[in-house]
């Protein structure tokens, strides 16, 4: 069997870009579906780089060649990892107590399982159900137990918690708030989707120039500056606006089909 030949890469962020929750737009549109399908049949890489976890990151109902998870602390593509870079475990463990001493709720990615402080919280209730996240990947944390976590999703309160945060924990991670909704990703520094999207152009001797982009949100803009055509949903941050080659339409005008023809890479 020949293997196909790769000319090019395109990453796609998962809420705000696939899917809009704000919205009320849950799941992948058909066109989105038929898009990266055509895309990958002519030639393209298509890549989920999302803030998700890997274990509900493949919900999206598209057929991706590889995710990038956890806002790029964790990729596999073609069913090999490329990166798996987890928070140390004496950083996590103080952002924990923190949270909990600020009576803060929130949830730890892991790729095979991730964990929740208490499943029966109204905010995390409130959260799966806005993003359409299954409660099956989550599991609670045990007494005592130290969690493997790559990214904490924080449901603050107040901007005022997150400024809190920021001050305390600003040299370990980064804090990305979400457009529309109070919950913030903390990332570890050395974990950006950007390199994510390195790890996998490196993988497949590709070339900036080659790779395309698309998200919406502030913590889309490493991805964006990692590749030659960063491309920003009609519906995105003011911060991508410094970045982004291209605004297309929004996720209910269909704009990842119609970002794609404008490239011709479909």
């Amino acid at each position: 069997m020949i293997e196909k030949q790769i000319i090019g890469a395109v990453f796609f962020d998962y809420d705000g870009t696939l899917t809009d929750g704000a919205a009320g737009i849950l799941e992948t549109t058909s066109a989105t579906r038929r898009a990266v399908a055509k895309l990958r049949d002519n030639g393209y890489l298509a890549v989920l780089d999302t803030g998700r976890a890997m274990c509900y990151a493949n919900r999206s109902g598209v057929d991706f060649d590889g995710m990038i998870t956890s806002n790029g602390a964790h990729a596999m593509v073609q069913g090999e990892t490329v990166l798996d870079s987890p928070i140390g475990d004496e950083a996590l463990a103080r952002l924990m107590a923190r949270l909990n001493g600020m009576g803060i709720y929130y949830g730890i990615d892991n790729p095979e399982k991730c964990y929740a402080r208490d499943m029966d919280a109204p905010d995390f209730t409130r959260w799966i159900t806005t993003f359409g996240i299954s409660r099956e990947v989550f599991r609670p944390i045990r007494p005592g137990e130290k969690p493997v976590g790559y990214k904490l999703s924080v449901l603050y309160h107040t901007m005022e918690e997150v400024e809190r945060l920021r001050a305390e924990f600003g040299d370990l991670f980064s804090f990305d708030c979400h457009r529309g909704y109070p919950c913030v990703d903390v990332t570890a520094r050395s974990a950006n989707k950007g390199v994510g999207v390195r790890a996998v152009l490196r993988r497949f001797g590709l070339t900036g120039e080659r790779a395309y982009a698309f998200g919406d949100g502030a913590n889309d803009l490493d991805m964006l500056a990692a590749v030659g055509h960063p491309i920003a949903m009609g519906k995105h941050a003011a911060e991508l606006d410094d970045v982004c080659e291209y605004v297309t339409r929004s996720v209910a005008q269909e704009g990842i089909e119609y970002g794609l023809r404008h490239y011709g890479l479909i």
